[in-house]
């Protein structure tokens, strides 16, 4: 596949769905607004409430995966010569495998995961304007829907990114505002801080060993955050990185936003905490909604105003940058290759708008009927157990075709409910399971997805070896353009890895992720000299993994210089 031409350039730049040689801060804000960084609280608090932090393991184990794709993905992208990440899979793999799974992605992304992923968005703002706004939740959800539409015929990349940065500054402001209001109106941080460590809730961020949820603990770290996440930036995050000027500035933009909101989230996690501490949470069946009556109870009604607008900008970043993702995969990828490739501008970008107005529409359908963020959440992770290590390899081992990508996608779709229904229908499965349960001390959850994890990866690894490779001349053209290194066998120039200074900076970041839950804590309850020093040491390890990746990638950019 060809360099797009530098003739086609402007024509790139002005389309929805995709731009070049944007700032690394403008991307790399862009990715911190659409990474929903207001849905942790949330999660947080019902974890609280149920006398249970450590579950929150499901959505923490995260860590690991995201630092492993800074680490080993990220600068891969930059020399992908394509213009939408899907298309990615044409310069991968070769022949009808190639067609068919594009075309497959396409739509299965475009019409139910990405809708998926709008709908835990809405369920979490319109949950927070019900409980403020005392509407109903279906007319909250109605109401968030409508405002996407509106929003749709301004959803361009291009200005998505222009646009998240104005956001964020917004926000910024207005969460200082509002959270210092908040600790003035109960006494301050001390008395936050006396009052979490005379409860009798239980704050445990590390499960007691043997118990259930330890033993799900030990799932989530081990298994699920490589077998149910995609690591490898097959997202809107990829496309974002493949508009930068430089393998420097794209580790720019994968880095330092980060760095620039760690007192922003230590912040943010005392919040659920003052929540549940204070008894704001006391009687409210729901448990996710809990959260906002903090705000309720302790500011004034002026600046409820103020909460909606704080909560509604990241859910537009995040909502607005998952809807062009998807419009880019049917209208991009699908339409464009499989139905019309001689489509006009013009028509191209209307059909686009009315694809992204589809994709929030069955979000908001997909929301009413939803019972909560953490199921939707399960749901996911479900749906894509198993699926990880093909994402990955697909990069470092020439073996991997099409058919690979394609099983392990339909078979991660299709095990879930098929497993479901025989736990709960046949006695044989039942009893298996069951008895793992009671000897292992475990629920069925992280039974599930270990279970998926091995038949799904079973099932890919036998399609691999049944089918044929991807032709030899598209491996070679891959390994040539791309030289990530790993394992190639007989095609030349595929790279080096560097992975010693890889694995060394993915350790580092994780390692820096799980501190940042301890330097939380001691700044909760007062502990101040170890939680300065605690921060010292995640800025130092920060730094040093930043240099880590720095290096990594000049050795990588000296090598395909060769």
């Amino acid at each position: 596949m060809k360099q797009v031409s530098q003739k086609k350039l402007t024509k790139i730049v002005a389309n929805l769905f995709y731009t070049q040689n944007e700032p690394w801060w403008l991307i790399g804000f862009s990715m911190l607004m659409a990474s929903g960084i207001m849905i942790e609280p949330q999660l947080i608090c019902a974890a609280l409430a149920k006398g249970q932090l450590s579950d929150m393991w499901l959505y923490w184990s995260a860590i690991i995966g995201s630092s492993f794709s800074v680490s080993f993905f990220a600068h891969l992208w930059r020399k992908v010569p394509v213009k939408t990440e899907n298309e990615f899979l044409f310069f991968r793999y070769s022949g009808k495998g190639a067609k068919v799974l594009h075309t497959f992605r396409s739509l299965y992304l475009g019409l139910l995961i990405i809708p998926f992923l709008i709908s835990f968005s809405i369920l979490a703002f319109s949950k927070i304007v019900c409980f403020i706004t005392d509407i109903e939740l279906r007319l909250a959800i109605i109401l968030a829907t409508l405002l996407l539409v509106l929003l749709t015929f301004y959803n361009s990349l291009k200005s998505r990114l222009k646009m998240d940065f104005v956001l964020f500054i917004v926000f910024m402001t207005l969460f200082c505002i509002i959270t210092f209001n908040l600790f003035e109106n109960i006494g301050g941080l001390s008395h936050l801080a006396i009052t979490v460590k005379s409860s009798k809730i239980n704050f445990s961020i590390i499960p007691s060993i043997g118990s259930k949820t330890f033993n799900a603990f030990i799932i989530f770290i081990l298994v699920q955050w490589w077998s149910a996440s995609i690591l490898d930036y097959p997202d809107m995050n990829g496309q974002k990185l493949m508009a930068t000027n430089s393998n420097n500035d794209l580790v720019k933009s994968v880095f330092l936003p980060s760095l620039f909101i760690i007192l922003f989230r230590v912040l943010l996690f005392t919040l659920p905490f003052l929540a549940v501490c204070y008894g704001f949470t006391n009687g409210i069946t729901d448990s996710e909604l809990a959260f906002t009556n903090l705000f309720v109870k302790v500011l004034p009604s002026w600046m409820l105003v103020l909460v909606v607008i704080l909560f509604l900008i990241p859910f537009i970043s995040l909502t607005q940058n998952m809807q062009n993702w998807g419009g880019s995969l049917l209208i991009e990828n699908f339409y464009k290759h499989t139905i019309n490739p001689h489509i006009n501008d013009c028509m191209a970008k209307s059909m686009g708008i009315v694809t992204m107005i589809y994709i929030v529409g069955v979000a908001g359908c997909i929301s009413i009927y939803a019972e909560s963020l953490v199921g939707i959440t399960k749901y996911l992770f479900a749906i894509t157990a198993g699926v990880g290590p093909v994402f990955m390899l697909r990069w470092y081992w020439w073996r991997i075709n099409a058919w690979s990508q394609l099983s392990a996608m339909v078979a991660a779709l299709v095990y879930p409910p098929i497993l479901d229904a025989l736990f709960e229908n046949n006695a044989t499965v039942n009893h298996f399971i069951t008895s793992i349960e009671h000897t292992y001390n475990i629920e069925y959850y992280p039974i599930k997805i270990l279970i998926l994890t091995i038949a799904v990866c079973l099932t890919w690894l036998v399609v691999t070896f049944l089918t044929a490779p991807t032709a030899t001349k598209t491996l070679e053209t891959f390994a040539s353009t791309i030289k990530p290194g790993g394992f190639w066998k007989r095609f030349n120039n595929s790279g080096n890895t560097f992975s010693k200074l890889r694995v060394l900076a993915w350790l580092l970041q994780t390692g820096n992720g799980f501190l940042l839950y301890f330097i939380f804590w001691n700044f909760l309850v007062g502990n101040y000299i170890l939680f300065i020093g605690l921060l010292l040491l995640f800025v130092l390890g920060f730094f040093v993994s930043y240099k880590l990746i720095q290096k990594a990638n000049a050795n990588y950019d000296l090598e395909l210089g060769k």
